[in-house]
């Protein structure tokens, strides 16, 4: 497996456990080479998985709609 789509939500909520494991499948997945494609945001349980995946040097490929561009919090620190 080369890559795969991860679908969550921008928000955190309040569940600590779901953040952890959020930021964790972002680790598992760069430490075995698998890009992660998601929805591009910064926040959330999206921005979670893909901050986990940049600290291991993953690559993360974000998928946003440009009109949603001025209406999220875009990471625009992904690959």
């Amino acid at each position: 497996m080369k890559s795969i789509s991860v679908f969550c939500g921008s928000s955190e909520g309040n569940d600590q456990m779901i953040i952890e494991t959020a930021y964790q499948l972002g680790q598992t997945l760069a430490k075995n080479a698998i890009a992660l494609v998601y929805g591009a945001a910064k926040i959330g349980i999206m921005g979670k998985v893909a901050e986990g995946a940049l600290e291991r040097n993953g690559k993360v490929i974000g998928v946003i709609p440009h009109f949603l561009e001025t209406k999220e919090i875009v990471h625009y620190g992904l690959n």
